[in-house]
């Protein structure tokens, strides 16, 4: 393999810039998402099996992180924040010492971590942060580097190397098993290379490339589908993995309003790296016809495609699976652009344009800025409640929420919360079923009879459900009102949701 270059003054500078970037977002808020993450993470913690004891559609990657951030940091926001702090300057140190050499100009080679995860802290809200998506880019984008480095080896070194882009590979499809999709497509372009520039034959190319793949893909997901049959739920995950996801499809229409919220997102976000990525892809790929942007834009496309495939969901951090390909190459395209801009006699129409350009950006990180600053750094909990309060609105009366049944009086014992999964973390309470009580609407029928089961089983002391939930429950499944309205009687009920009690 080719020597790694080194780190030079300015690539501390810019590492340091990202530090303090994630520094300003180490007392963000959970959404609900990030909350439901953290509550399997610590029901793990405590010893329960996933999907077994505690049941979700996502692959195991997700809850692992967040488990590795709550042992390491602590179960709460600043705990898992920090962690993906350190995971994301790893990443920016990745992205400097291997993609020296794609880059010109070593200033704008320094600049590709602000660009990428630089930019993703920027335009990412409470709902953004510590998504599947935005995590498995730096996997995803090592894949992608060592299945470019295997087009300029030959023997052992190819072998290792695509070995170990297939071990990575696997890794990715921990997080999100649609993403084989991604890793599949940058393998295909070394096939299709040896096949049709080299004119090797195909046993070769199966022997040669797609055979260290293989074996480096199933390493990861043996050791895990060894766990699973280990704990005796190997059955549960593979219903989880790959019945229950068609099901859902096909029970679910295309969300026409989650796609224009999330595209309308995506390109008030992203256009600056849009504009200069298009630079990029014309010349470097056009003219150049470079293999690594060639990668690059096949992650692009392939993500979009990826995303498209969710048309249940589509929502808005769908599309940080492109924040890195975008990012990389919109660095690229300032690369090229630098040329033409040295011979200019005066940079200030350059500057201007460059500032203007990317004025929005700027505007949302100052914005946070400020914010922490004007709450005193959020360093104590009621600073850092008022922080978290402007970037969502909700976090208070969640809070008061749990409050509620954490009075001295209230009866011990887990809880069950058909609604925002913050409602646990505030209570410090576990959830008492193992189904969910979070995006209820993607429940079958089956689910919803087990779930009636779990709750009668475990009798938990108290029951929240939020109205939107419960306009779900009503519609879906009904009987459930009617066992809750049996069992529980109402204890409160406010405008975030009703809480029963047990009778």
């Amino acid at each position: 393999m080719n020597c790694i270059a080194k780190l030079n003054r300015t690539d501390l500078i810019v590492l340091i810039l990202i530090v303090i970037i994630g520094l300003i977002h180490l007392p963000f808020p959970f959404d609900g998402d990030q909350a439901f993450f953290r509550l399997g993470a610590l029901e793990m913690q405590q010893g329960k099996v996933l999907y077994r004891d505690f049941w979700d559609i996502k692959q195991p990657g997700i809850f692992c992180f967040y488990f590795l951030a709550g042992n390491l940091f602590g179960f709460n926001e600043i705990g898992i924040h920090l962690f993906e702090l350190i995971y994301m300057v790893f990443f920016s140190i990745t992205l400097l010492l291997t993609l020296k050499s794609y880059f010109r100009h070593q200033i704008i080679a320094s600049l590709v971590p602000l660009l990428t995860v630089g930019v993703y802290y920027t335009v990412s809200g409470a709902w953004h942060l510590t998504q599947v998506e935005a995590l498995v880019g730096f996997p995803l984008f090592l894949c992608l580097w060592l299945t470019f480095k295997s087009f300029k080896n030959e023997g052992k070194q190819r072998f290792y190397l695509l070995l170990m882009s297939g071990l990575i590979g696997g890794i990715v499809i921990l997080f999100k098993l649609v993403l084989l999709l991604i890793v599949v497509a940058f393998w295909l372009t070394i096939f299709m290379y040896y096949l049709i520039i080299k004119r090797q034959k195909i046993q070769k190319i199966l022997i040669d490339t797609c055979l260290p793949i293989f074996i480096g893909i199933m390493l990861p997901l043996l050791v895990v589908a060894s766990y699973f049959v280990w704990v005796n739920s190997f059955s549960i995950v593979f219903q989880t993995f790959f019945i229950y996801p068609p099901l859902v499809v096909a029970n679910t229409v295309f969300n026409k309003t989650n796609f224009i919220s999330g595209i309308k997102w995506f390109l008030q976000s992203f256009y600056p790296l849009l504009l200069m990525g298009s630079v990029a892809v014309y010349v470097s790929l056009h003219k150049s016809k470079n293999i690594l942007t060639l990668l690059l834009v096949v992650w692009c496309i392939f993500g979009l495609s990826v995303i498209f495939l969710q048309r249940t969901a589509l929502w808005q951090y769908h599309y940080l699976l492109l924040f890195v390909p975008i990012g990389i190459l919109a660095t690229k395209g300032l690369d090229i652009l630098w040329d033409y801009l040295k011979e200019l006699r005066s940079l200030i129409p350059t500057v201007i344009l460059i500032f203007l350009l990317f004025l929005p950006l700027s505007l949302a990180l100052i914005k946070k800025s400020a914010t922490l600053v004007s709450n005193n750094f959020a360093l104590t909990e009621d600073t850092r409640l008022q922080y978290q309060t402007v970037f969502r609105k909700k976090y208070p009366s969640l809070h008061s929420e749990a409050n509620f049944i954490s009075q001295s009086g209230s009866i011990a014992g887990d809880i069950y919360v058909a609604g925002d999964p913050s409602i646990y973390y505030f209570s410090g309470r576990s959830q008492a079923t193992i189904l969910r009580g979070w995006a209820l609407e993607y429940f079958l029928s089956e689910q919803w009879l087990a779930l009636i089961n779990q709750l009668d089983s475990s009798k938990p002391p108290y029951i929240f459900i939020d109205y939107e939930p419960q306009a779900i429950i009503k519609a879906n499944f009904p009987k459930m009102l009617e066992f809750v309205e049996q069992r529980y009687q109402i204890l409160r009920q406010d405008n975030n949701g009703i809480w029963y009690i047990i009778k």
